[in-house]
């Protein structure tokens, strides 16, 4: 069997109750609502520095008034307004909390699934069967969640997140929850357990327990690695990964594409992937009709002959061996 490359979007993680990014903005800000993490817990109170609503509040108003923006355009819009306005800007306190809280809202989903759906199992069988003699199939996330590492782990699938390695290699361009970007900030950690995700990268990573909170507690949560769509992706670490991703591509015959839409806003993916999967097989596990022609339309070449969930895939269901 040919060695895959398998881009997984956030409808591959729906399964297991992480949110799809269709409903990510209305989730988040129930849970900044619902913890109220003492790091952001001032900024929510009415009438604190002159603003009525609350200083986080004001800043949503002030760029999406009618609550129409899903969180990804969101941060986008919170970002191209700051590029233009002043240091005061109560959306700059908005987008810290959107940030932060979206890291601990990914993490409370992690610590709520006590085991992995069945689904998420089969996908590491497959992955552990089709795993060796010189064949090994690869994963480029656009998810910050840890779900694919957590279904190898436990399928004893060996992985990293670097291209140079025998293992399942994880790229993962817009970060991880359990990333930390010290190193880029120019800051040295207390703990000896970090670990560059790959040689020569300001990102880092506890290989030993990579499934551990490490800003459980608020601390230094803003080093947490999330990118977002518009935030800079040209920085040496950021173009690092997109670089290995591109190479894992390139050495694989089939693209397979599961739960991600090819969304526009986000260009700098959808550049990336119309590039790098030229001449490709392309697989795609989508209930939406409407985006499996859209990847007909912008990539061409998909052999998936119609709408189908990532849990009717051959990769979702039980491993049967010869």
């Amino acid at each position: 069997m040919l060695s895959k490359t398998f881009v997984l979007g956030a409808g591959f993680s729906a399964g297991a109750g992480l949110p799809l990014v269709r409903i990510l903005r209305a989730q988040v800000l129930n849970w900044i609502e619902t913890e109220r993490h003492p790091s952001w817990e001032p900024h929510l109170r009415p009438n604190i520095h002159g603003f009525t609503e609350g200083q986080f509040y004001a800043g949503l108003s002030a760029v999406d008034p009618t609550g129409s923006l899903g969180l990804e355009e969101l941060m986008i819009a919170l970002r191209d307004r700051l590029h233009v306005t002043y240091d005061h800007d109560p959306c700059y306190v908005t987008l810290r909390v959107l940030r932060d809280a979206c890291g601990r809202l990914l993490w409370h989903k992690h610590r709520s699934l006590d085991e992995l759906p069945e689904t998420y199992r089969n996908f590491g069988s497959w992955m552990h069967e089709h795993h060796g003699s010189g064949q090994t199939n690869a994963i480029v996330s656009l998810n910050w969640d840890i779900l694919a590492e957590r279904a190898l782990s436990e399928s004893k699938v060996g992985w990293r997140y670097t291209a140079s390695t025998p293992w399942v290699p994880i790229l993962k361009p817009h970060g991880s929850i359990n990333w930390s970007r010290h190193l880029s900030e120019g800051l040295r950690a207390e703990s000896n357990d970090w670990r560059p995700i790959s040689p020569g990268s300001p990102y880092c990573y506890i290989p030993r327990d990579p499934f551990f909170d490490p800003f459980e507690q608020g601390v230094n949560q803003r080093l947490r690695h999330l990118l977002f769509p518009g935030d800079p992706e040209d920085e040496q670490g950021v173009a690092q990964i997109w670089e290995e991703a591109g190479n894992i591509i390139e050495e694989r015959e089939t693209v397979v594409f599961i739960g991600y839409s090819l969304p526009p806003y986000d260009s700098v993916a959808l550049d990336f992937f119309k590039h790098k999967t030229a001449g490709k097989n392309i697989e795609v596990y989508s209930r939406s009709l409407e985006t499996l022609e859209n990847y007909r339309k912008i990539l061409g070449n998909v052999i998936t002959v119609g709408p189908c969930a990532f849990e009717a895939s051959i990769y979702a269901q039980a491993f049967l061996p010869k």
